[in-house]
């Protein structure tokens, strides 16, 4: 008897401790999807370093390239409309010509305070020589200004500062000098023929699925290539014969010729993929290879 009731206790406490978890299950589960839903929920994006914030939409740099470029091209017979930017406006005495801004770029803005800025501009200047000829010249300028999207004025004429400098030069990694009337060459030569001049059709030489298509109107009348290097080593006669698939990275300079016979220099990193024993070009590289990666 005495087990029978000892028996009938433990089912009894046993029945009253599993109805004490159920609610307790019951009442946490909301919290824990709380929780949950707390922890889970995903953090702000970390500000963004002042690199990546240099060019935002209220931000003056236009303005700032528009005065520099008319602080440059102010001269005792006209302001340039200096005022637009700087009220208090300024007297050259510079004679008419003699410093011609061609092109301005904004290197990197700087904001001291809220409202306020510091803008780093680039200006390409043809400046007159003694023998009235004019030379190209790098100007750099800081311009200050203050205001908001709605309008900005500048505290201060433009300060002359120095340049970025250059680097040393990039050595590139093509050691495979290649024929221009080679296989290879005359694939890319056709290809600059098709892409620069418009002479052929583009789809000859570019690789089934490349997205390249010619410039129009053509950059020039004609194209000249010059030298063509590669990053692939071949052995003699074997560019001519390819495997189906193979890769080579090639750079190529040439000349382009305009309507008056001018010519500019150009290069080109291209990667070429052969097919049915020929050469195409499967991409016009962004970048070429450097050495020693």
């Amino acid at each position: 008897m005495p087990d029978a009731r000892l028996e009938s206790i433990v089912h009894t406490a046993a029945r009253r401790i599993g109805r004490v978890l159920g609610w307790c299950v019951i009442i946490a589960s909301p919290l824990a999807v709380i929780v949950g839903l707390v922890v889970l929920r995903p953090s702000p994006p970390p500000e963004a370093p002042q690199s990546e914030r240099l060019l935002k939409a209220d931000e003056p740099q236009g303005w700032a390239e528009m005065y520099v470029r008319s602080w440059l091209s102010a001269h005792r017979g006209d302001s340039a409309g200096l005022e637009a930017f700087y009220p208090a406006g300024m007297k050259s005495t510079r004679a008419v010509g003699t410093q011609i801004p061609v092109d301005t770029s904004t290197l990197s803005v700087w904001s001291p305070r809220l409202g306020a800025w510091s803008v780093m501009v680039a200006a390409d200047v043809l400046v007159q020589q003694p023998d009235g000829k004019h030379r190209a010249r790098l100007v750099c300028a800081e311009a200050s200004l203050v205001g908001n999207g709605e309008g900005y004025v500048a505290t201060s004429l433009p300060t002359p500062v120095a340049c970025p400098r250059t680097l040393a030069a990039v050595e590139l990694d093509y050691p495979e000098t290649a024929e221009p009337n080679g296989p290879i060459g005359q694939s890319v030569h056709g290809f600059l023929l098709a892409y620069l001049v418009g002479r052929g059709e583009l789809n000859r030489y570019v690789a089934p699925g490349t997205n390249i298509g010619a410039i129009v109107p053509p950059l020039y009348a004609e194209v000249q290539l010059l030298e063509l290097r590669t990053h692939e080593p071949f052995e003699p006669g074997q560019a001519a014969r390819p495997l189906d698939g193979t890769e080579v990275h090639a750079t190529a300079r040439a000349w382009g010729y305009d309507g008056l016979g001018q010519v500019t220099t150009i290069d080109y990193a291209l990667t070429l993929v052969a097919r049915a024993g020929r050469w195409e070009i499967s991409r016009i590289d962004p970048v070429p290879l450097p050495a020693g990666e």
